[in-house]
């Protein structure tokens, strides 16, 4: 090597030294945002969910590719009864439920909070009976839905207005805690139309009901997927919160990046191995998973103004910061956590 060539090299290293310094300190590191938050307080941890849904595909994913292990969690997922997760939380059997509204439970004096979601809008469909091809034929019929001001139940009654119907004037209500018994009582003929989520939507199709309305493209807010637990288990397990919320926003990006993962993971959650029930199951929540993972204020007041003034008068003058805690979102955010998994801002 010459000594022009000695000199070249010298000035190429050290601006490539100098370079590399300035990116490390300008930029996060994958590693540096995986590290946020100590080790877990609690690692063996229950995950409720309250539907064979595909709805859930990215806790699913997360539960599947071995998210929760990847950040010092072994979590047990399992479906529970929307009543019976939320008694499981309070009573710290269950440690997170990835499901729709606390906002009646919460007025009624269970301290419960969310703090992080991926799906803030309702993603349903309205279903009628052989015979009932328009909303308004449900007039003085009854229409099946979850547990009551749930996240079925809310989109439901919203719906209903739209078409000019008063709820529980013009139509009764069959309450259920899980979906599949909504799709059982249309085809009994218990109710002449109900709300569901696919696959259950298939299933619904295959048996010649009739769709009335996909609720998903009305775009009506509420918490349709969000992360929530006890007061007081977010106050004690803050690294167990930030690992869990790692572990599933993770598993967000990648059930929207990886389609054969994520019909694989439905399909043994949601125990179906029919691949294009799958694929449509699938195709029916991807567009709207979203990679913005803070709780957003107009969700929350959009739930309070659902609720019925007579039976929770409270709800008017609710706090609707009272809630959620962002806290944990806005830490992973700061440390580059979420750009470090592939989201841009």
């Amino acid at each position: 090597m010459s000594n022009v060539d000695r000199r070249i090299w010298r000035v190429t290293s050290l601006s490539e030294i100098i370079l590399s310094s300035i990116f490390v300190l300008t930029c996060p590191l994958t590693a540096a945002g995986a590290d946020t938050g100590g080790k877990p307080e609690k690692a063996d941890i229950t995950i409720a969910y309250v539907s064979p849904s595909a709805a859930f595909t990215p806790l699913f994913v997360a539960s599947e590719a071995g998210l929760f292990t990847k950040y010092g969690l072994k979590a047990k997922v399992q479906i529970f009864g929307i009543t019976v997760a939320l008694k499981g939380l309070l009573s710290e059997e269950v440690d997170f439920d990835v499901n729709g509204s606390i906002i009646s439970a919460r007025l009624s004096g269970a301290p419960v909070k969310y703090f992080g979601a991926h799906l803030q809008h309702y993603v349903f469909q309205m279903w009628g009976a052989k015979g009932i091809t328009r909303i308004e034929q449900l007039k003085g019929k009854t229409v099946a839905v979850s547990t009551p001001r749930g996240a079925i139940d809310i989109p439901t009654r919203e719906v209903l207005k739209k078409f000019g119907l008063i709820p529980d004037l013009d139509v009764k209500f069959v309450y259920n805690d899980q979906v599949p018994p909504i799709l059982t009582a249309i085809l009994t003929g218990t109710a002449a139309a109900g709300t569901i989520s696919a696959p259950l939507t298939l299933k619904a199709r295959e048996a010649g009901l009739n769709l009335l309305v996909d609720i998903g493209q009305l775009r009506i807010p509420g918490m349709l997927n969000g992360y929530k637990a006890a007061e007081k288990y977010l106050n004690n397990n803050p690294n167990t919160v930030l690992a869990f919320l790692k572990a599933i926003t993770e598993g967000v990006v990648l059930a929207k990046k990886d389609k054969a993962l994520a019909t694989k993971a439905i399909g043994k959650f949601v125990k179906i191995d029919d691949q294009s029930t799958l694929d449509d199951a699938y195709d029916a929540y991807a567009p709207y998973w979203e990679t913005s993972f803070a709780v957003r204020d107009q969700v929350i007041r959009a739930e309070l103004g659902y609720l019925n003034e007579k039976e929770f008068p409270q709800a008017k003058n609710a706090n609707s910061r009272e809630f959620f805690d962002n806290s944990f979102v806005e830490k992973l955010e700061k440390a580059g956590f979420f750009r470090a998994i592939g989201i841009d801002r």
